[in-house]
């Protein structure tokens, strides 16, 4: 999905970091359904300082139930949307008013053909009296609303999660909407905005996903769903994030929800299973026998805003680039995502050869799943063993983080690694060599051309920096860090450095830093093949 953002004037008086949170926002919605359609919302601020969030769905148009019911039949991309569309009654619930849908499900479910030229809905966002944070990293920060969240709230709003609940005109949240099985609750109070009590099921009521609130929002979440981006109320200091209650929930109004690499084979006691079919609680098989899944965190990302960024971007590992057999078929990881080589962990983007281990520049969008199990384990993924999911990574960049935490209420605590994990280094020189080897590929030979580079922090028993020999800036280069004529170490400069990648510098993996005895004295850091010194920069420290 595509949503264009439209700006009204109102927008210059936001914060300066305003319209990039909300675009941010609005990747992950683009992220995570994955309709081909294109939605307008047009964008206000609000100058007055009383609104946080307000949203209209603009342009709904009439179709009848029977229509509403073949089209989400035809069209369910899954499981959950087949379920949701099945257990809609015979019988039509509305008494022949007809369901109004939104252009972007009139476009999803196929009623409209082409992209509309009509504004799709309207969202006024503004600061609601409260200090706002606009953090895309750091969604939970002390006495600040998570902007995030509420953007996504509102947003959705406008893509058509609303309704009317006065029994006389419904959307397709009015049929959702219930206090027991088959008793749908459409009697709220739009003047009061309040509700009787009710939830949202997928089996005409059977079962119960998420409570609505009965105040403010009745076709938001009561506090059944905490840390929620669907949430009535935004609590200061929360993360607000997509929880699978929210994506069940857009799936059941006619949207695509987007799965990570369909067909992926995760070998369970019962054979290879689909990982789109996996839940919490299904057993997996680890090196060390099955053990019960957890959690499974999933997350989505829009490709215009990672496009040429190797840390979000997709990594493909071709059949029997890690060995004969392994994978047994394509298999597609997170670049972070832990590879089982030689008995250690490599993260995946650092396999990258172009050959056997691709990773693409750009891509439409792209959905990450990982698996939690109680202990940190290896998981046999298409024939090739890889790490399950080690909570070292910010939870809150799952979408669906609150759904964890709601679970298992303070248990978010890092448990110690299955392998080491090899990110530098001789070793990892070692393992690059062994998988482009397979594919192929003639060793990278480092040359004695110029070198530029920099000792740029040495103190407390630490030498570290950067080097890399313009002539063949794809090989690592080898240093020798010596005091005098005693050689200390050795170490390849192929670490990557977040802080340079950070500032667009293309040194960022090739950096390098060693512990070296206290009070080393002078130290010099020469190229191992010619001697070549490494300068020491301005803000180096000397160490005593």
């Amino acid at each position: 999905m595509q949503i264009n953002l439209v700006y009204e004037p109102s927008v210059a008086d936001a914060p300066a970091s305003f319209t990039t949170a909300l675009e941010y926002a609005a990747s992950e919605l683009d992220a995570l359904i994955a309709n081909n359609i294109t939605v307008s919302i047009d964008i206000s601020w609000d100058t007055t300082g009383q609104i946080l969030g307000l949203s209209n769905t603009e342009n709904m148009s009439l179709y009848s139930y029977v229509s509403v019911v073949a089209a989400l039949k035809t069209h369910a991309g899954s499981a959950v949307a087949l379920a949701a569309a099945n257990a809609l009654p015979d019988t039509d619930p509305t008494g022949g008013n007809g369901v109004y849908l939104s252009i972007a499900q009139q476009e999803a479910l196929g009623l409209l053909s082409g992209t509309s030229s009509q504004m799709d809905g309207t969202v006024t966002l503004g600061t609601g009296g409260t200090v706002l944070n606009f953090s895309t990293s750091n969604l939970a920060i002390a006495g600040e609303v998570d902007f995030n969240g509420v953007a996504l709230g509102e947003l959705s709003h406008a893509l058509g999660r609303t309704g009317w609940g006065d029994s006389s005109f419904f959307s397709l949240m009015d049929l959702m909407r219930f206090s027991g099985p088959g008793a749908l609750v459409n009697d709220a109070d739009a003047t009061a905005a309040t509700s009787p009590p009710a939830y949202f099921s997928l089996d005409d009521g059977q079962t119960s996903r998420a409570a609505f609130s009965t105040t403010s929002d009745y076709y938001n979440w009561a506090t059944s769903v905490p840390g929620d981006a669907f949430d009535a109320v935004s609590e200061a200091g929360v993360a607000n994030t997509l929880s699978a209650a929210d994506q069940d929930l857009m799936t059941a109004l006619g949207f695509d929800v987007a799965c990570f690499c369909p067909g992926t084979r995760i070998a369970t006691p019962d054979g290879e299973v689909a990982v789109e079919q996996l839940a919490i609680g299904d057993a997996v098989m680890t090196k060390t026998g099955a053990r019960r899944i957890k959690w499974i965190g999933r997350s989505a990302y829009e490709g215009r805003f990672i496009g040429g960024n190797r840390l979000m971007l997709p990594v493909t590992f071709a059949p029997g680039a890690l060995g004969e057999g392994i994978p047994e078929r394509a298999l597609t990881v997170s670049p972070g995502h832990g590879m089982c080589l030689c008995d250690v962990l490599v993260p995946a983007w650092r396999l990258v050869n172009g050959v056997s281990v691709t990773q693409p520049e750009r891509v439409e969008s792209v959905n990450y799943v990982h698996i939690e199990l109680e202990q940190h384990a290896l998981l046999l993924t298409d024939g090739a063993w890889s790490e399950s999911y080690l909570n070292e990574t910010p939870r809150n960049w799952f979408q669906n983080a609150a759904e964890f935490w709601h679970l298992y209420p303070g248990e978010d605590v890092p448990g110690p690694p299955c392998l080491p994990r090899v990110e530098d280094g001789v070793a990892l020189q070692a393992l690059q060599h062994l998988v482009n080897t397979r594919a192929g590929l003639a060793p990278v030979t480092e040359s004695a051309g110029p070198l530029r580079g920099e000792v740029d922090y040495l103190a407390n028993g630490v030498c570290a920096g950067w080097a890399q020999c313009l002539e063949t800036p794809d090989a690592p280069v080898t240093l020798l860090i010596m005091r005098g004529g005693e050689i200390l170490a050795r170490v390849v400069a192929n670490r990557y450095r977040p802080e340079l990648r950070a500032a667009g510098d293309d040194r960022f993996c090739h950096g390098f830093a060693v512990a070296l005895p206290e009070a080393v004295g002078d130290i010099v850091a020469r190229r191992a093949l010619d001697g070549a010194v490494l300068p020491m920069a301005g803000m180096a420290m000397r160490a005593a």
